[in-house]
């Protein structure tokens, strides 16, 4: 048990300080159920959102990052800085970003739909079958990206306005937006439809356990 623990403590060590940025600006958020869309399923630890169901008829027909599809962070962000990570594998479609999540807010009440959209006040990075976009309003910008990213990481900087999305296994970046907003950021997560079972899998916040 010694050794394990001095391999953690030594793990930790290296990481912050490989990744000093980072690292001391780490968040662990956690997901709001009410700010679901009915389609999608959150765990009991408030960690993890898939997509629920098959969808019928009308869904068939959307694309399969349709915005409306998502969940909120508990956490928004105001000032300073933060930095969480999402874990995404082999996932072929997912949408991560922020947004200030004002319509959701305003109809919490309403629980049989979900006003989340790609609007003005929305960032985001879309995977698609190994493409990727940077999308901001009705704005897309194809990303060269050179391997495939199985762990995102975001980094906004309210104090610069600054918000950047990286490979968080390779600490490389794939897309930096300028931010000026005036409401709070919650981070987005959105799974995307799935079909036939292909994109079952979750997105998982990244979080260290207490001890």
């Amino acid at each position: 048990m010694r050794t394990v623990e001095k391999l953690v403590d030594d793990l930790s060590v290296a990481l912050s300080q490989h990744f000093p940025r980072m690292w001391s600006y780490l968040s662990s958020p956690s997901l709001d159920c009410s700010t679901a869309h009915p389609k999608l399923e959150i765990s009991g630890d408030m960690r993890r959102v898939f997509w629920r169901r098959q969808p019928g008829g009308e869904a068939m027909s959307l694309r399969p990052y349709d915005s409306q599809y998502s969940v909120l962070a508990q956490e928004s962000f105001t000032t300073g800085q933060h930095y969480w990570e999402v874990i995404v594998q082999e996932k072929p479609y997912w949408l991560i970003g922020v947004t200030t999540g004002v319509d959701v807010r305003k109809e919490s009440t309403n629980q049989s739909s979900s006003t989340l959209n790609l609007n003005s006040t929305s960032w985001c990075i879309y995977h698609g079958d190994g493409q990727y976009l940077a999308c901001h309003d009705t704005q897309e910008k194809q990303l060269s990206v050179g391997r495939r990213v199985r762990k995102l990481g975001i980094l906004v900087n309210l104090q610069k306005g600054e918000l950047s999305f990286y490979d968080a296994d390779s600490m490389s970046l794939l897309h930096s937006f300028c931010v000026q907003c005036a409401e709070p950021l919650f981070p987005m997560l959105n799974p995307c439809i799935d079909v036939n079972g292909l994109n079952r899998q979750p997105l998982t916040l990244f979080y260290i356990k207490d001890p």
